[in-house]
């Protein structure tokens, strides 16, 4: 007797029919900002597709000022914060997406790391990608 592997979704319902994901674009996508300013990382949305989230990783070259902050929010006309975490230490640090987070269809998902203030250098990085 062969066996057939089985392919569960999150809801716990057996899928008959697996679909692989293509991804439009690069995956990871990294930034490092000016001395005291904030870093950005933009990943473009499109019609009818959702930008999907799996990964944020951040640094900074010494300790920033306090009331520093990393978030994800998204382009829409009065922007959703979807995360958003104070940094207090230099890092590296990040936070890994389970399950991955996917904005709206059509929006551009933000990944901002503030501004840290006097010399400090911020480094950011995003696992992001367009869906298919």
């Amino acid at each position: 007797m062969a066996l057939t592997p089985q392919f569960v979704n999150p809801n716990g319902q057996v899928a008959t029919t697996v679909y692989p994901l293509t991804v439009i674009g690069s995956g990871d996508q990294s930034a490092t900002g000016a001395s005291g300013a904030a870093t950005a990382i933009t990943v473009t949305g499109q019609a009818n597709r959702n930008v999907i989230v799996r990964q944020i990783a951040w640094s900074y070259s010494a300790t920033p000022a306090a009331g520093s902050t990393v978030s994800l929010d998204d382009s829409a006309g009065t922007p959703v914060t979807y995360f958003s975490l104070h940094v207090t230490a230099a890092g590296p640090d990040g936070w890994i997406f389970s399950p991955p987070i996917a904005l709206p269809n059509g929006l551009n998902a933000v990944v901002t790391l503030s501004a840290p203030g006097g010399a400090v250098v911020g480094k950011l990085f995003a696992n992001a990608y367009v869906e298919h």
